[in-house]
Protein backbone atom coordinates (compact mmCIF):
# COMPACT_ATOMS: atom_id res chain seq x y z
CA UNK A 1 0.00 0.00 0.00
CA UNK A 2 0.78 3.34 -0.92
CA UNK A 3 1.81 5.73 1.86
CA UNK A 4 1.38 9.11 1.87
CA UNK A 5 3.51 11.21 4.28
CA UNK A 6 1.30 13.58 5.74
CA UNK A 7 3.34 15.89 8.08
CA UNK A 8 0.52 18.79 8.63
CA UNK A 9 2.57 21.49 8.13
CA UNK A 10 5.94 21.05 9.60
CA UNK A 11 9.02 21.80 7.93
CA UNK A 12 11.94 19.47 7.05
CA UNK A 13 14.11 20.95 9.83
CA UNK A 14 11.92 20.77 12.36
CA UNK A 15 11.17 17.02 11.82
CA UNK A 16 14.72 16.25 11.41
CA UNK A 17 16.19 18.47 14.84
CA UNK A 18 14.11 16.75 17.51
CA UNK A 19 15.41 19.64 20.10
CA UNK A 20 12.74 21.43 17.96
CA UNK A 21 9.66 19.09 18.40
CA UNK A 22 7.35 20.12 21.51
CA UNK A 23 4.41 18.03 22.97
CA UNK A 24 2.23 19.70 20.35
CA UNK A 25 4.33 19.22 17.53
CA UNK A 26 5.51 15.85 18.42
CA UNK A 27 1.83 14.50 18.58
CA UNK A 28 0.93 15.95 15.07
CA UNK A 29 3.81 14.33 14.00
CA UNK A 30 3.01 11.63 14.92
CA UNK A 31 -0.69 11.76 14.10
CA UNK A 32 0.66 12.49 10.48
CA UNK A 33 2.45 9.41 10.65
CA UNK A 34 -0.13 6.79 11.91
CA UNK A 35 -2.65 8.63 9.37
CA UNK A 36 -0.31 7.99 6.52
CA UNK A 37 0.03 4.50 7.43
CA UNK A 38 -4.00 3.82 8.40
CA UNK A 39 -5.44 5.45 5.45
CA UNK A 40 -5.34 3.66 1.91
CA UNK A 41 -3.55 5.04 -1.01
CA UNK A 42 -6.95 5.87 -2.93
CA UNK A 43 -7.83 8.52 -0.49
CA UNK A 44 -4.71 10.32 -2.04
CA UNK A 45 -5.22 9.20 -5.40
CA UNK A 46 -7.68 11.19 -7.98
CA UNK A 47 -10.91 9.63 -8.33
CA UNK A 48 -11.90 8.64 -12.18
CA UNK A 49 -13.51 10.90 -14.32
CA UNK A 50 -17.38 10.12 -14.69
CA UNK A 51 -17.62 9.30 -18.97
CA UNK A 52 -21.10 9.14 -19.75
CA UNK A 53 -21.96 7.08 -22.73
CA UNK A 54 -25.40 7.47 -24.96
CA UNK A 55 -27.44 4.79 -26.64
CA UNK A 56 -30.59 4.52 -28.44
CA UNK A 57 -33.22 3.68 -25.71
CA UNK A 58 -35.24 1.49 -28.02
CA UNK A 59 -33.40 -0.13 -30.56
CA UNK A 60 -33.45 -3.83 -29.32
CA UNK A 61 -31.31 -5.78 -29.67
CA UNK A 62 -28.52 -3.35 -30.24
CA UNK A 63 -29.80 -1.18 -27.10
CA UNK A 64 -32.47 -0.52 -25.22
CA UNK A 65 -33.83 0.82 -21.95
CA UNK A 66 -34.27 4.40 -20.51
CA UNK A 67 -31.55 5.60 -18.32
CA UNK A 68 -29.06 3.79 -16.67
CA UNK A 69 -31.54 0.85 -17.37
CA UNK A 70 -30.05 0.59 -20.73
CA UNK A 71 -29.15 -2.60 -21.88
CA UNK A 72 -28.01 -4.51 -25.23
CA UNK A 73 -25.25 -5.45 -27.40
CA UNK A 74 -23.58 -2.38 -27.46
CA UNK A 75 -24.05 -0.95 -23.82
CA UNK A 76 -22.62 -4.66 -22.57
CA UNK A 77 -19.78 -4.34 -24.72
CA UNK A 78 -18.64 -1.27 -23.95
CA UNK A 79 -18.87 -2.12 -20.26
CA UNK A 80 -16.54 -4.65 -21.03
CA UNK A 81 -14.16 -2.89 -23.05
CA UNK A 82 -13.67 -0.47 -20.67
CA UNK A 83 -13.33 -2.95 -17.42
CA UNK A 84 -9.72 -2.30 -16.15
CA UNK A 85 -9.03 0.55 -16.97
CA UNK A 86 -7.63 3.23 -15.21
CA UNK A 87 -8.89 6.28 -16.68
CA UNK A 88 -12.44 6.71 -16.80
CA UNK A 89 -15.72 5.21 -14.67
CA UNK A 90 -18.14 4.60 -17.72
CA UNK A 91 -21.55 5.40 -16.93
CA UNK A 92 -24.42 4.37 -19.50
CA UNK A 93 -27.29 5.96 -20.47
CA UNK A 94 -30.40 5.23 -22.70
CA UNK A 95 -32.26 8.11 -23.95
CA UNK A 96 -34.21 9.01 -27.21
CA UNK A 97 -32.01 8.84 -30.40
CA UNK A 98 -32.94 12.14 -31.54
CA UNK A 99 -32.56 13.43 -27.93
CA UNK A 100 -29.24 11.47 -27.12
CA UNK A 101 -27.93 13.24 -30.22
CA UNK A 102 -28.60 16.74 -29.29
CA UNK A 103 -26.77 16.33 -25.74
CA UNK A 104 -24.08 14.74 -27.61
CA UNK A 105 -23.61 17.57 -29.90
CA UNK A 106 -23.62 19.93 -26.72
CA UNK A 107 -21.27 18.08 -25.02
CA UNK A 108 -23.55 17.06 -21.82
CA UNK A 109 -22.73 13.26 -22.46
CA UNK A 110 -19.29 12.42 -23.45
CA UNK A 111 -19.30 9.97 -25.99
CA UNK A 112 -21.70 7.89 -28.37
CA UNK A 113 -21.03 4.58 -30.61
CA UNK A 114 -22.50 5.41 -34.09
CA UNK A 115 -22.06 6.65 -38.00
CA UNK A 116 -19.42 9.09 -37.85
CA UNK A 117 -21.22 11.54 -40.04
CA UNK A 118 -19.32 15.06 -40.91
CA UNK A 119 -21.72 16.39 -38.64
CA UNK A 120 -20.98 14.54 -35.32
CA UNK A 121 -17.05 14.62 -36.38
CA UNK A 122 -16.99 18.62 -35.93
CA UNK A 123 -17.46 17.89 -32.61
CA UNK A 124 -15.89 15.05 -31.66
CA UNK A 125 -12.91 13.23 -32.35
CA UNK A 126 -13.47 9.25 -33.55
CA UNK A 127 -11.62 6.19 -32.06
CA UNK A 128 -9.22 4.40 -35.24
CA UNK A 129 -10.95 0.88 -33.82
CA UNK A 130 -14.62 -0.33 -35.00
CA UNK A 131 -16.90 -0.62 -31.78
CA UNK A 132 -18.84 -2.82 -33.35
CA UNK A 133 -19.94 -4.04 -37.23
CA UNK A 134 -23.63 -4.18 -38.09
CA UNK A 135 -24.76 -5.29 -41.82
CA UNK A 136 -27.55 -3.16 -42.64
CA UNK A 137 -30.18 -5.48 -45.28
CA UNK A 138 -33.17 -4.73 -46.81
CA UNK A 139 -36.99 -5.91 -45.41
CA UNK A 140 -39.80 -6.21 -47.18
CA UNK A 141 -43.27 -8.02 -48.14
CA UNK A 142 -43.51 -11.20 -48.59
CA UNK A 143 -43.77 -11.68 -52.44
CA UNK A 144 -42.76 -8.47 -53.80
CA UNK A 145 -41.53 -7.16 -56.30
CA UNK A 146 -38.91 -5.58 -54.36
CA UNK A 147 -37.17 -9.27 -53.46
CA UNK A 148 -35.43 -9.00 -56.50
CA UNK A 149 -31.89 -7.88 -55.04
CA UNK A 150 -30.66 -6.95 -58.83
CA UNK A 151 -32.77 -3.50 -58.07
CA UNK A 152 -30.65 -2.60 -55.17
CA UNK A 153 -27.88 -1.14 -57.72
CA UNK A 154 -25.21 1.66 -55.63
CA UNK A 155 -27.50 4.42 -55.90
CA UNK A 156 -30.76 2.78 -55.91
CA UNK A 157 -31.51 4.73 -58.98
CA UNK A 158 -34.77 2.05 -59.85
CA UNK A 159 -36.16 2.56 -56.19
CA UNK A 160 -36.49 6.12 -56.29
CA UNK A 161 -40.51 6.30 -56.67
CA UNK A 162 -41.02 3.81 -53.25
CA UNK A 163 -41.66 4.52 -50.25
CA UNK A 164 -38.88 4.23 -47.59
CA UNK A 165 -38.71 4.47 -43.25
CA UNK A 166 -36.60 5.18 -41.21
CA UNK A 167 -36.06 6.42 -37.62
CA UNK A 168 -36.41 10.07 -36.42
CA UNK A 169 -33.44 12.07 -36.11
CA UNK A 170 -30.82 9.46 -37.44
CA UNK A 171 -28.35 10.98 -38.97
CA UNK A 172 -26.85 7.60 -41.28
CA UNK A 173 -30.39 8.13 -42.72
CA UNK A 174 -30.15 11.71 -43.92
CA UNK A 175 -26.66 11.20 -45.41
CA UNK A 176 -27.47 8.10 -47.17
CA UNK A 177 -30.87 8.82 -48.64
CA UNK A 178 -30.11 12.25 -49.07
CA UNK A 179 -26.65 11.84 -51.61
CA UNK A 180 -29.37 9.39 -53.79
CA UNK A 181 -32.16 11.59 -53.33
CA UNK A 182 -34.55 9.91 -51.85
CA UNK A 183 -37.41 10.91 -50.09
CA UNK A 184 -38.61 8.71 -46.98
CA UNK A 185 -40.76 9.17 -43.98
CA UNK A 186 -39.81 8.83 -40.32
CA UNK A 187 -40.56 7.34 -37.11
CA UNK A 188 -40.30 7.19 -33.95
CA UNK A 189 -38.83 4.07 -33.84
CA UNK A 190 -37.71 1.13 -36.21
CA UNK A 191 -40.69 -1.11 -34.88
CA UNK A 192 -43.06 1.88 -36.13
CA UNK A 193 -41.46 1.48 -39.41
CA UNK A 194 -41.80 -2.11 -39.75
CA UNK A 195 -45.50 -2.26 -38.70
CA UNK A 196 -46.12 0.41 -41.45
CA UNK A 197 -44.32 -1.97 -43.66
CA UNK A 198 -46.82 -4.77 -42.82
CA UNK A 199 -49.59 -2.68 -43.37
CA UNK A 200 -48.43 -1.76 -46.88
CA UNK A 201 -48.20 1.86 -45.45
CA UNK A 202 -43.90 2.34 -47.00
CA UNK A 203 -42.43 -0.32 -49.11
CA UNK A 204 -39.28 -0.96 -47.66
CA UNK A 205 -37.24 -0.68 -44.40
CA UNK A 206 -33.52 -1.02 -44.60
CA UNK A 207 -31.92 -1.56 -41.68
CA UNK A 208 -29.43 -3.41 -38.79
CA UNK A 209 -30.16 -6.95 -39.32
CA UNK A 210 -30.12 -8.09 -35.72
CA UNK A 211 -32.56 -5.44 -34.80
CA UNK A 212 -34.84 -6.47 -37.69
CA UNK A 213 -34.93 -10.12 -36.71
CA UNK A 214 -35.86 -9.43 -33.27
CA UNK A 215 -38.50 -7.13 -34.19
CA UNK A 216 -40.01 -9.39 -37.04
CA UNK A 217 -39.95 -12.34 -34.74
CA UNK A 218 -41.38 -9.86 -31.67
CA UNK A 219 -44.76 -9.02 -33.73
CA UNK A 220 -44.87 -12.60 -35.24
CA UNK A 221 -43.71 -11.33 -38.78
CA UNK A 222 -42.34 -13.72 -39.75
CA UNK A 223 -44.18 -15.42 -42.59
CA UNK A 224 -45.60 -11.94 -44.11
CA UNK A 225 -42.09 -9.72 -43.89
CA UNK A 226 -38.63 -11.07 -45.76
CA UNK A 227 -35.34 -10.23 -44.63
CA UNK A 228 -32.82 -9.66 -47.83
CA UNK A 229 -29.75 -11.47 -48.08
CA UNK A 230 -28.32 -8.42 -49.37
CA UNK A 231 -25.83 -5.99 -47.08
CA UNK A 232 -26.72 -2.51 -48.35
CA UNK A 233 -24.06 0.54 -47.93
CA UNK A 234 -21.37 -1.82 -47.02
CA UNK A 235 -22.55 -2.41 -43.73
CA UNK A 236 -22.12 0.09 -40.72
CA UNK A 237 -18.96 0.37 -38.98
CA UNK A 238 -19.64 1.83 -35.92
CA UNK A 239 -16.42 3.55 -33.84
CA UNK A 240 -16.72 5.25 -31.12
CA UNK A 241 -16.87 8.91 -30.84
CA UNK A 242 -16.11 11.05 -27.60
CA UNK A 243 -16.97 14.90 -27.24
CA UNK A 244 -14.27 17.36 -27.52
CA UNK A 245 -15.15 18.84 -24.52
CA UNK A 246 -14.27 16.05 -23.00
CA UNK A 247 -10.81 16.14 -20.88
CA UNK A 248 -9.31 13.06 -21.35
CA UNK A 249 -10.76 12.73 -24.78
CA UNK A 250 -6.90 11.52 -26.40
CA UNK A 251 -6.49 9.01 -23.54
CA UNK A 252 -9.63 7.55 -23.66
CA UNK A 253 -9.86 7.10 -27.42
CA UNK A 254 -5.60 5.21 -27.04
CA UNK A 255 -7.34 2.72 -24.38
CA UNK A 256 -9.80 2.15 -26.21
CA UNK A 257 -8.05 1.36 -29.49
CA UNK A 258 -5.40 -0.60 -27.89
CA UNK A 259 -7.98 -3.10 -25.86
CA UNK A 260 -9.86 -3.62 -29.29
CA UNK A 261 -6.76 -4.47 -31.31
CA UNK A 262 -5.77 -6.34 -28.48
CA UNK A 263 -8.96 -8.18 -29.01
CA UNK A 264 -9.42 -8.39 -31.97
CA UNK A 265 -5.56 -10.15 -32.31
CA UNK A 266 -6.91 -12.79 -30.00
CA UNK A 267 -9.98 -13.37 -31.60
CA UNK A 268 -11.72 -12.37 -28.61
CA UNK A 269 -13.58 -9.72 -29.49
CA UNK A 270 -15.50 -12.16 -32.02
CA UNK A 271 -16.14 -14.77 -29.13
CA UNK A 272 -17.69 -11.58 -26.85
CA UNK A 273 -20.32 -10.30 -30.10
CA UNK A 274 -21.04 -14.17 -30.33
CA UNK A 275 -21.81 -14.23 -26.51
CA UNK A 276 -23.92 -10.73 -26.78
CA UNK A 277 -26.10 -11.76 -29.66
CA UNK A 278 -26.77 -15.49 -28.24
CA UNK A 279 -27.78 -13.80 -24.77
CA UNK A 280 -30.18 -11.54 -26.64
CA UNK A 281 -31.58 -13.92 -28.94
CA UNK A 282 -32.53 -16.14 -25.77
CA UNK A 283 -34.11 -13.20 -24.37
CA UNK A 284 -36.56 -12.95 -27.22
CA UNK A 285 -37.33 -16.89 -27.42
CA UNK A 286 -38.25 -17.21 -23.58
Amino acid sequence: MRRAWVFFGLSTNSILRPQYLTGATLGAFVFGIATSVLLPSNVYSQEKSKFSIVYAADWPPISYGVGGEVDGILPRLMGKIFTGNNIVEVVHHGLPWERAQHLFRQGKVDAMVATPTTKRLSHSARSAEIAIQIPFQPIVRQGSELADISLFDEDLSALKHYRFCDVLGNGWAKEFYGKRDIKYSVAPTIEHCIQQLNLNRVDIVIHALPVLEVIRAKLDLEIELEILDLTVDGGHRFPLMVSNKFEDQKRVLDSFDTKVTDWQRTNRLNEIMEELVNMEKQKVGS
